[in-house]
């Protein structure tokens, strides 16, 4: 069954140009994945059998290779075989009515319907090449013997699986002296199994793959137009997860030239038109060309932005980016907090200044004052116990800099009473000065040209020049939370992260995009472009101030996190760190993180809406790019909204808190089309009885009105009312009323 790349390429000019040839290069990909499975556990197989001393390392190396090719064909055929049953037999069965064999509505005698669907191919089906074999439908579509290949290989993985755990915990595995020889004799019989299966394995999974192509994507080819299996291909990909694409895409370098490799993306790409997916090719590095170009630009745009205010030194009003000073704190206090104040009576507004507070337990009463205002929302009690921190943190570290300037050795006064805590720190000044951008950070990590890592500047370390270390404001230092009120967990009111993203262009350190716009909406005269996610570079840790390329933890060593992640979930081609107990995946189409288990397990995603669609979803409508528009409510931006989006009867969509708000006011039709946005049948009932309860005045019995239907599309006529005006199609209320008209005798309806 070896594959000839003659033959392989035989079978793609008989396709011609069809979404098929990527199915195509998939199998190519699949048979060079298994010959290399084949060669690695024959050299594991003579390493462990071949006598001698066994080279520990060598072994582990080879099982460690050998586990890891099988898991991704493992995974691989496992989503290709689902696709074949969830897809491609479906769609044979609606075009053949019924004609697969081993389906439910399978008839033997289909010789007129055959008859049908020759004259029908020759006037508007995708007309097969003159080479390609079709033998009788009976002994062609086959699907319980394809049904049954799937159970068989599955059995077959998950032995082979089995197998593989059991010879590595006999390898590396200590048993005692004792049991040595029994244990050695083990894993050898092992090797042997594992060798046999692997040979079995690979002679059934090329003979399941010869099939496909020699019978069913014939089959497909002639029941199937071309647009049909431009959808089709594109409903398989479209529950592909990035994971999935990824391990496809590093097959198809191992095991494709590079003609093939660019065909293959060629029709993906087709099959994935008008979504993102292009650029996630790219950001992922497999188009590092598109990539490095990307990178290139980045970079001339921040050295000219470095450059730019290198020009500028000599100018410190020019240089300096400022920030307010510290205004007064107005802390609204609760009935617990003041003794005058009462239930019937707004809480009292106290100012306070930085230098006001004397003490620990004082910053701490103001914290709960905060957090257990009622008038306050989350979000304002989230920023206003952040600020509160900011300023302290920023007079501390004024006066930690003033005393090293002045060179004094003697301990600083403390405003907080010191009571054994390590958070009750340094003073703070009562007076304010504007924050300027002069701090460098603790320790900047810088990648050469070769590409390594180096330390290009140490705060330690007194000999250190800060020529080009970018500098920051005490403000965009300081660490912030997630939780405001408590103060353990790092973050933002957005997201639970230990580091901030330092934006592209200006340079400045944010904990989250969405906390780079707040800013933006804030008026103020120097303010930043919109925080380019994508483009990232380079975070800080919150924990050691340490500034280091766009990476998953932290690798200052003497960084206090200990090696520990920033965050449980993280993203690198969106820098999305969030540590939240939540599931979240990263689409490849959207080329955005999403909230879910994944594509395939909860989430597919419809090529024509460009969007993510649960599974549950079994009425979902498509509209062409749904998501890239505004919501019709509010007019902010759908696809990069962190609301919870709603999906309406009619397939349009609007932010959950805006569907809400629009129910409130008793209305039930969509604001773009005018259908009804959810399943209407209990409120037309209620409806109906109030026109049997409500019986017209003999003037009207016999006005009839003329209506369009807004649900079903239909023109009618009913009888007039005063509640509605129901449809005699469909039985909707949601009409509009067109004229009336009056008849000489009563008609009821």
């Amino acid at each position: 069954l070896d594959e000839s790349p003659s033959l392989s390429k035989r079978r793609k000019d008989l396709f011609g140009d069809c979404a098929l040839v990527e199915i195509i290069h998939l199998h190519d990909c699949l048979r060079g994945a298994l010959r290399a499975l084949e060669k690695d556990v024959d050299a594991l197989n003579k390493t462990l059998l071949g006598g001698g001393d066994r080279n520990t390392s060598q072994l582990n190396e080879l099982e460690c290779k050998v586990n890891g090719r099988f898991k991704v064909i493992w995974s691989v055929f496992r989503a290709h075989s689902s696709a074949e049953d969830e897809f491609i037999w479906p769609a044979l069965q609606s075009k053949t009515q019924g004609r697969v064999k081993g389906s439910p509505s399978y008839r033997p005698d289909s010789s007129r319907v055959v008859e049908e669907e020759q004259q029908q191919q020759q006037t508007n089906r995708l007309p097969l090449k003159p080479n390609v074999a079709v033998v009788e439908d009976d002994a062609v579509m086959d699907q319980e013997a394809y049904e049954e290949d799937h159970a068989d290989e599955e059995r077959m993985f998950s032995k082979m699986d089995d197998l593989l755990k059991q010879l590595r915990e006999g390898l590396f595995e200590q048993p005692a002296e004792s049991s040595n020889k029994r244990a050695v004799k083990s894993v050898d019989e092992v090797m042997k199994s594992v060798h046999e299966l692997t040979q079995k394995l690979s002679q059934h999974l090329m003979a399941h793959l010869e099939k496909e192509e020699k019978q069913c994507m014939p089959l497909v080819m002639k029941h199937l137009s071309k647009s049909e299996i431009h959808d089709l291909v594109g409903q398989i990909m479209g529950k592909r997860s990035s994971d999935m694409i990824s391990e496809i895409m590093t097959m198809a370098v191992q095991n494709l030239n590079e003609a093939d490799r660019l065909e293959m993306v060629k029709y993906m790409k087709q099959a994935m038109a008008g979504t993102f997916f292009d650029k996630w090719l790219s950001m992922s590095g497999w188009m590092e060309d598109v990539k490095s170009k990307n990178s290139e630009e980045v970079a001339r745009k921040r050295s000219a932005d470095e450059n730019e205010e290198k020009d500028d030194s000599d100018s410190q009003a020019k240089r300096a980016r400022l920030l307010p000073s510290v205004p007064d704190i107005s802390v609204p206090l609760t009935a617990n907090d003041s003794s005058s104040s009462s239930s019937s009576t707004p809480a009292p507004i106290i100012k306070y200044r930085v230098g006001e507070i004397t003490s620990q337990a004082e910053l701490e009463k103001l914290i709960r004052a905060i957090a257990t205002n009622p008038t306050l929302t989350p979000q304002q009690k989230n920023t206003t116990i952040q600020g509160l921190r900011d300023s302290v943190w920023k007079s501390n570290q004024r006066l930690k800099a003033q005393s090293a300037a002045m060179g004094s050795n003697e301990p600083m006064p403390h405003n907080f009473a010191s009571s054994g805590s390590e958070s009750g720190s340094a003073a703070v000044s009562a007076t304010c000065v504007p924050a300027r951008r002069v701090t460098p950070p603790s320790i900047y990590y810088k990648k050469n040209d070769s590409g390594k890592l180096e330390v290009a500047w140490d705060a330690d370390k007194p000999t250190a020049k800060t020529d080009g270390v970018p500098l920051f404001s005490a403000s965009e230092l300081a660490p912030t939370y997630h939780d405001g009120a408590t103060g353990a967990v790092l973050g933002c009111p957005h997201y639970a992260r230990a580091c901030k993203l330092r934006h592209p262009v200006s340079g400045r350190l944010y904990t989250c995009r969405l906390c780079c716009e707040q800013e933006r909406e804030m008026p103020s005269k120097d303010q930043d472009e919109p925080l380019d996610r994508y483009a990232v570079q380079e975070i800080m840790c919150m924990k050691c101030n340490s500034l280091q390329p766009a990476e998953d933890r932290c690798i200052n060593p003497n960084c206090e996190s200990e090696g520990k992640p920033f965050a449980k979930y993280f993203c690198k081609i969106c820098h999305l760190y969030d540590d939240r107990p939540r599931p979240i995946f990263h689409c490849p189409y959207c080329n955005t993180c999403r909230m879910g288990l994944g594509l395939g397990i909860d989430f597919r995603h419809c090529m024509r809406c460009n969007a993510c669609v649960s599974l549950e979803d079994h009425e979902h409508r498509c509209i062409p790019q749904k998501l890239q528009g505004s919501c019709p409510i509010c007019h902010e931006s759908l696809f990069q909204s962190t609301e919870p989006l709603r999906g309406l009867k009619c397939g349009h969509v609007m932010h959950m808190s805006c569907f809400t708000n629009y129910r409130r006011g008793h209305s039930y039709t969509c604001p773009l089309c005018m259908k009804s946005m959810e399943d209407m049948t209990d409120y037309f009932a209620l409806l109906d009885a109030a026109v049997r309860m409500q019986p017209m005045p003999m003037a009207y019995l016999s006005t009839m009105s003329n209506i369009y239907c807004q649900d079903c599309e239909k023109s009618g006529q009913c009888r007039y009312h005063f509640v509605g005006q129901k449809c005699p199609h469909c039985g909707s209320y949601n009409t509009r009323e067109l004229g009336r008209v009056l008849t000489d005798t009563f008609t009821p309806c």
